[in-house]
């Protein structure tokens, strides 16, 4: 089973390019998605997110106010230090397991995708056989932060800098893949991708 590593800047697009991924065969892991679940009410992990950060970020349902923590970290370099001290070094295990956990089945696929903005800067790199680097310039990611979260143009340009800033998007990934374009030609750009990839497998 090959594994790779989708990488890429906030609003780069790699949502859209592991649903094509998909859909040609992949077995994907979202890192969004081991979060929710690491971090789930009553969680270990979530225990310690606020013990490190406080009551205020749990909700009434048990919960993490996610939006609120992400306000503090975006705001403080030291506080989201101290957030991925805690929470990175379980996401990349978790990861592990899910990895193997695909690697046991006797159906496996041939290729298993892990879409992770910030793979390398969590220490997830060494999971994958491959990286893929989803692009788009800074102007159209903005422009779909706006549409994608209603967010006002001055805020959307201070999260593409965020990312800018440490490093997302600058990882010398094996392959490359553009979304500046309309659907149709990412879908063909996938498709190429994919090709590469499952004769790199076999």
């Amino acid at each position: 089973m090959l594994v790779v590593g989708l990488i890429g800047p906030i609003a780069a697009g790699k949502s859209v390019v592991l649903d094509e991924l998909e859909r040609l065969g992949a077995v994907g892991i979202r890192a969004d998605d081991v979060s929710r679940e690491l971090l789930a009410p009553g969680s270990a992990l979530l225990e310690r997110v606020i013990a490190e950060f406080g009551e205020q970020y749990r909700r009434d349902d048990g919960s993490l106010d996610r939006r609120a923590l992400a306000q503090r970290v975006f705001a403080d370099a030291a506080a989201r230090g101290r957030l991925e001290q805690v929470v990175h070094p379980a996401m990349v295990a978790r990861m592990a397991e899910l990895i193997e956990n695909q690697r046991a089945r006797v159906d496996g696929p041939e290729v298993m995708v892990i879409e992770a903005a910030n793979l390398p800067q969590m220490g997830g790199v060494g999971l994958v056989d491959v990286t893929v680097q989803v692009t788009a310039s800074a102007e159209t990611r903005v422009r779909r932060l706006m549409a994608r979260d209603g967010v006002s143009e001055e805020y959307a340009w201070s999260l593409v800098g965020l990312h800018e800033e440490l490093g997302i998007g600058r990882f010398p990934a094996d392959h490359e893949v553009s979304t500046e374009g309309d659907v149709g030609s990412t879908r063909e750009a996938v498709e190429r991708l994919w090709g590469k990839l499952v004769k790199a497998r076999r």
